[in-house]
């Protein structure tokens, strides 16, 4: 068990000597594990059974990938579900009840985000400007606003519908197409909105702000970027239990220039506190106050 991003290379490994203070504390890896394990229902007699223990964890939470990425330590629905793709159509079934929100987001891969949580994402992530005008300003190219316009015009869409509207059946445009999606999701353009579960299943798509509730779109408008940025800064640090700036800046997409503040606001604040995690000779960050045990986060 390692930091959340696992698989940087070894200089971001390193101690962060800007974390170093005396009021550094040690923390072991096992102690780490047993949080995680708990949190991210891993453990043995916390797995997820069916949809709606499935809609708590990702509340409990707050956003949770559908799979684990490679050379990452994230919580996901596949890991802490209890049995084989059982977990797979929820990716469709949940969007399908609004009961959260689903779309690749983290990484750009299939990320689940509780309602409460949604603001904070869309207000650090999504345009507030309209996408005919960001489509004007240079910022949207001529196939992504097609897409939208689809969307816009006869929408929700199924994923097969949008690329044959698109243009001739070929396998240029289906990978064109799907790379669309991707992007227009990463941005908050569009979201998944149910779909079919036979086979291998495939979504429906719409525009965010046509199937977001009102409500949530409201409550984004309300947040500076800087304050859901640092809101999902520390939630994932409460989920992960430990991580290095780094890695917020990797799971986020953020530049160091970005985290740095994230990370002086933790600490000023308190919800955070340095450590160093001898096992993997680390200097790490990990909430305050620490919940793990006392002797597994002693002063050194």
């Amino acid at each position: 068990m390692k930091p959340a991003h696992a698989g940087k290379e070894g200089a971001d490994r390193q101690r962060n000597p800007e974390l170093v203070s005396a009021d550094r504390r040690q923390v072991s890896l096992k102690d780490v594990e047993t949080l995680r394990a708990r949190r991210w229902r891993t453990a043995p007699a916390r797995r997820i059974s069916n949809e709606d223990e499935a809609l708590r964890f990702i509340k409990e939470l707050g956003f949770v990938l559908l799979m684990p990425i490679s050379g990452a330590d994230l919580p996901s629905v596949h890991r802490a579900a209890r049995r084989d793709w059982i977990w797979w159509d929820w990716k469709q079934t949940l969007p399908e009840r609004k009961a959260c929100y689903y779309a690749k987001v983290l990484r750009r891969r299939g990320t689940f985000i509780s309602w409460e949580w949604f603001p904070y994402f869309y207000r650090a992530h999504a345009d507030p400007r309209p996408y005919w005008r960001l489509y004007r300003d240079g910022l949207l190219d001529r196939a992504e606003k097609q897409i939208l316009d689809l969307l816009a015009d006869r929408g929700p869409m199924m994923t097969r519908e949008v690329r044959l509207a698109f243009g001739p059946r070929s396998k240029q445009n289906t990978r064109r197409v799907k790379s669309i999606l991707v992007d227009l999701q990463t941005r908050f353009f569009i979201t998944a909105a149910g779909g079919d579960t036979a086979g291998w299943s495939h979504h429906r798509w719409d525009l965010v702000d046509r199937w977001v509730p009102a409500r949530a779109l409201m409550a984004a408008d309300r947040l500076s970027v800087a304050e859901a940025r640092y809101e999902i800064a520390r939630k994932f640090l409460k989920n992960v239990a430990m991580a290095t700036p780094a890695d917020i800046g990797w799971v986020f997409g953020l530049t160091k220039a970005e985290v740095d503040p994230l990370v002086q606001r933790l600490l000023d604040e308190r919800r955070a506190q340095p450590a160093f995690v001898p096992e993997v000779d680390t200097e790490v960050l990990i909430p305050k106050p620490w919940p793990g045990s006392g002797r597994a986060a002693r002063r050194r």
